[in-house]
Parts: structure tokens; C-alpha cells; sequence
């Protein structure tokens, strides 16, 4: 049997549900009956343990790299794509993103919905998305860059009014 673990402790990882947290240290759980090898993993809200040998885990992946996080500055300062009304077509768009959990895709929806805000008024479920959405993109932005919250947060909002202001001259 393979006993190489696909993580090891300080390592920052996202999980589907939990967001981005670091590895803290390896703890010994029950998990089915069986004492098991588990990471401990520490998120801003919460803890959240998984067994050391899940590297198929599909609700677990690494940060994203360096050269993502330029692409995903780059789709955020694009103007968004065709902005649509419906609002039945956002509710099933967000829960696309939000079980797929891929940066760019998240970077895209933040950018949409941050132009589809300029149009009308977000509805609960929009608006609560969208802030879900841009916290995950700064904790994970901000693992992988050292640099602190809440002067991503500027930058973000900076490419976002970028990008609304590209609708705005159409």
C-alpha cells in the first residue's frame, strides 16, 4: 500500500465547502470504526479533519498557483459577458460555481454579478453569493500571495469597477 500523503502540515488547501485553510498538524480520528490518520485543517470559521490518504478526495484541492491568480485578475478586469435577467439562470449559475468551486470560474461570477449590480438590484440570494464568492477569492488570493485581505479587497473592488465601467461606455 501507497503511504505517500498528498498533503503535508502548513500546506494550504481549498475545500468545497470549508474554503481555504492550512494544514495544522495530524491528529488520529475514529473515522468508520478504524483509527485513522487525519489532517487537521484549520479554516477563518472552522476545523475540519480529513483522513491523510484521500488524494481523490474530489471536495479537496490545493491553492491555486501564482500564474492562475494572474489570469484570474485578467478575467476580472474584462468586461462580463452577456448579462442576463433571469434571475432563475443565476440561481442555477451559482450553485454551478459553488459546487464546482474553480477560481477562475469564481473570478468570472464575481465579475458578472458585480455588473449584473449596475443593472438592477441583486436579489437575497445574488447578493449573498457574490460576498461568498469574493471572500473566497481574497482568502485564497491572499494564501497564496502573503499579502493581506484587506488590501486585496482594494484591489479587487479596482478591477471590478474596471470592469463595470466597460459597460457603462457600451
Amino acid at each position: 500500500m501507497d503511504t505517500k500523503m498528498p498533503y503535508s502540515v502548513d500546506d494550504w488547501i481549498v475545500h468545497s465547502y470549508y474554503g481555504v485553510g492550512q494544514i495544522k498538524r495530524i491528529e488520529v480520528k475514529p473515522v468508520h470504526g478504524e483509527d485513522t490518520q487525519c489532517f487537521k485543517v484549520r479554516t477563518k470559521d472552522s476545523t475540519f479533519w480529513f483522513p491523510t490518504t484521500d488524494d481523490h478526495n474530489p471536495r479537496i484541492r490545493p491553492v491555486a498557483s501564482k500564474d492562475l491568480i494572474h489570469k484570474v485578475i485578467k478575467s476580472l478586469r474584462r468586461k462580463s459577458n452577456k448579462l442576463d435577467k433571469d434571475k432563475a439562470y443565476w440561481k442555477k449559475h451559482i450553485k454551478e460555481v459553488q459546487s464546482n468551486g474553480d477560481l477562475l470560474s469564481i473570478s468570472i461570477i464575481i465579475r458578472d454579478l458585480s455588473a449584473q449590480q449596475v443593472i438592477r438590484t441583486l436579489n437575497h440570494t445574488e447578493s449573498d453569493a457574490l460576498e461568498h464568492f469574493k471572500e473566497r477569492l481574497l482568502r485564497e488570493w491572499a494564501s497564496i500571495t502573503q499579502e493581506k485581505v484587506e488590501k486585496l479587497r482594494s484591489d479587487l473592488q479596482a478591477y471590478i469597477q474596471e470592469s463595470q465601467a466597460k459597460i457603462m461606455v457600451d
